[in-house]
């Protein structure tokens, strides 16, 4: 049952790329262009049209490769204990394929695949999870690890820098974009500026965030030359990331949350002094700003305060003509190399 199961999804998956694509010849270059995209979005469903559709050949072709593994793992078929190995990642692979089949045959009269959907958001706190992981199997000697120890430290070190970058963000949740949809390129720590010098929005749990730079340009220091720290350094580092990624007891009647190691009693200030500080801090441009709920404990939260701004407002201290002159070569010559 579980190998028809898994021949059927693969040729009805075929036989939807073979209508969409109709046996276009496409190569690695051209499906990465479209795939890879970052944060796509289109006014117009036809603008769309060719971004799920190249989504579709890769998902087939590498559905496909799947299909090929399992049954390579069962001797030619596909067994209960191989389909069950492989359980999440096809439950990944309905879910995802329900997300791009769902546009494309939004036409096609009669045709359903299932209801539901996933959460596809990962936390800062799910982040940091997994660089605590990565730490702990560096002292792991037993068998079944799948990373060396070098290989672990590192990667763990990456992770937690990843962890604390997305936390520093996520704190403000305040994202601008331009006039085509694009958010700015910020230096690595502006957030993290932003919050220290405007303490008093974010209330720390025993420790204060400004303090936390040391730890975050380390970070970023074995994320760009690639080397091992001391050991005692890895252990350190996630204890006192633990300060602002991890989650803690709440007394007895107040409020939970997996983000209470910081709390912000007023969201509605601290953003509009987010954009403020953005707008006197960055070069060029013309921002509306999208607010979300930011991973913090909010006691006075409401739904309605996440909103896209329709506002766009320009950056108040704009580069001399000469400096712009200037930034635009170079970003033009970074192209070119």
């Amino acid at each position: 049952m579980v190998d028809k199961a898994m021949s059927d999804l693969v040729t009805d998956i075929q036989s939807l790329d073979q209508s969409h694509n109709r046996g276009k010849t496409l190569s690695q270059d051209q499906l990465a262009e479209q795939v890879f995209r970052r944060d796509p979005k289109f006014k117009k469903d036809k603008e769309a049209v060719p971004y799920f559709r190249y989504q579709l050949r890769v998902a087939t072709e590498e559905l496909t490769n799947l299909d090929q593994e399992m049954r390579s793992k069962g001797g030619g078929s596909i067994t209960v204990a191989t389909f069950t190995q492989f359980s999440d990642m096809l439950t990944d692979y309905l879910f995802d394929l329900r997300e791009i089949l769902v546009f494309l045959q939004r036409k096609a009269t009669g045709w359903e695949f299932f209801d539901g959907g996933k959460n596809s958001t990962v936390t800062s706190w799910e982040v940091y999870l997994l660089a605590r992981g990565l730490a702990f199997q560096s002292t792991y000697t037993g068998s079944g690890s799948p990373f060396d120890n070098k290989t672990a430290q590192i990667a763990s070190v990456f992770a937690l820098r990843q962890a604390m970058e997305l936390r520093f963000e996520r704190l403000i949740a305040v994202y601008p974009y331009d006039a085509k949809d694009t958010g700015p390129r910020l230096k690595h720590g502006f957030h993290h500026d932003f919050i220290s010098s405007h303490p008093q929005f974010f209330s720390a749990n025993g420790f204060r965030i400004k303090e936390l730079r040391h730890l975050y340009d380390w970070c970023s220091e074995i994320v760009h030359q690639a080397y091992q720290p001391y050991a005692w350094q890895i252990s350190m580092a996630m204890r006192r990331a633990g300060d602002l990624l991890h989650t803690r007891s709440a007394p007895a009647n107040q409020a939970w949350s997996i983000f209470n190691a910081v709390t912000i009693s007023d969201t509605e200030a601290m953003q509009g002094a987010y954009e403020d500080y953005f707008l006197s801090n960055y070069g060029h441009g013309v921002w509306r700003f999208l607010r979300d709920k930011p991973e913090a404990l909010l006691p006075a939260w409401r739904p309605e305060m996440a909103f896209m701004g329709i506002e766009a407002r320009p950056v108040k201290n704009r580069p001399s003509l000469w400096k712009r002159i200037r930034n635009h070569m170079i970003r033009w010559m970074r192209k070119l190399l």
